[in-house]
């Protein structure tokens, strides 16, 4: 039977490192796995961004909509199995407008598995697939993430009392559990894969059933989306505090970037 699997999350999970090493071997896996990435969502990603933020029932009603025209553009004669990754079918990250948690995340599901059981004409496993990361860790990468990204002033310690709720991430698993019966819901953790021979895409590797000859094929890249050392985070919050103007941020930023990379170079050259 052909499988359905949806990689909606976690963010600073390995999900951007996953999502170039299924880009930079579609050709390989395109026998026999139908990859779609951000890019091929027809915007079903903004709209889950955007009903996490607003919750209005207009989003979510339009995402369902353009998620079955997805799914019905795929010929009917096609049995190759079907891969959706993109976390941002889990909403915004904690800590960008205002939000604390993935409590969202669990409607969108919801809504996303009703969709699918109307629109697959062909029988389908549906799998729904979620990185974890240890609590302390995750919260680390993503005030680091935000601090790099937004316009973050919030300090590491505060960030982390701020949020503790948010890396409870096995809570919203439950809630998703729920939300998706009776369709299979499995995750991993992503200290459990980094030593894996295919890193974070390994899991997806593992439910897919991929032939050990085209493991070995699939070509591996470094970590993506890592984050900043602390050293330039902590540059980054002084800048954040400093600057509200978009484009003097960026500047400073990128700044900032290329002062701290001549400090690493004089060191190594030391």
């Amino acid at each position: 039977m052909r499988r359905l699997l949806i990689h909606a999350g976690f963010h600073k999970t390995g999900t951007k490192s996953v999502q170039k090493m299924l880009f930079k071997n579609r050709q390989l896996l395109a026998p026999t796995t139908h990859v779609l990435l951000n890019k091929n969502l027809n915007g079903i990603d903004k709209l889950a961004r955007a009903y996490s933020s607003e919750v209005a029932t207009a989003d979510l009603i339009e995402l369902t909509q353009r998620f079955a025209e997805l799914l019905e553009d795929i010929p009917s004669d096609d049995t190759r199995d079907i891969l959706i990754s993109s976390e941002d079918l889990c909403g915004l990250m904690p800590g960008r407008r205002d939000i604390v948690t993935y409590d969202i995340a669990p409607i969108l599901m919801k809504a996303i598995s009703h969709t699918l059981e109307k629109a697959l004409a062909t029988p389908t496993e549906v799998i729904f697939y979620f990185s974890m990361r240890e609590a302390q860790s995750w919260l680390h990468s993503c005030h680091s993430h935000h601090v790099r990204v937004v316009r973050m002033t919030m300090q590491p310690e505060a960030y982390f009392k701020a949020y503790a709720e948010s890396a409870d991430l096995p809570r919203i698993i439950d809630k998703v559990r729920i939300a998706v019966a009776p369709h299979r819901v499995e995750t991993a953790w992503l200290e459990d894969f980094t030593n894996a021979p295919l890193g974070p895409l390994q899991p997806i590797a593992d439910l897919l059933d991929w032939p050990e000859p085209l493991r070995r094929e699939i070509k591996l890249l470094p970590p993506a989306n890592v984050g900043i050392p602390d050293e330039l985070r902590h540059e980054f919050l002084l800048i954040n505090e400093a600057t509200e103007d978009a484009e003097e941020l960026r500047n400073a930023k990128e700044n900032a970037r290329r002062r701290y990379r001549l400090r690493q170079r004089a060191k190594q050259n030391s």
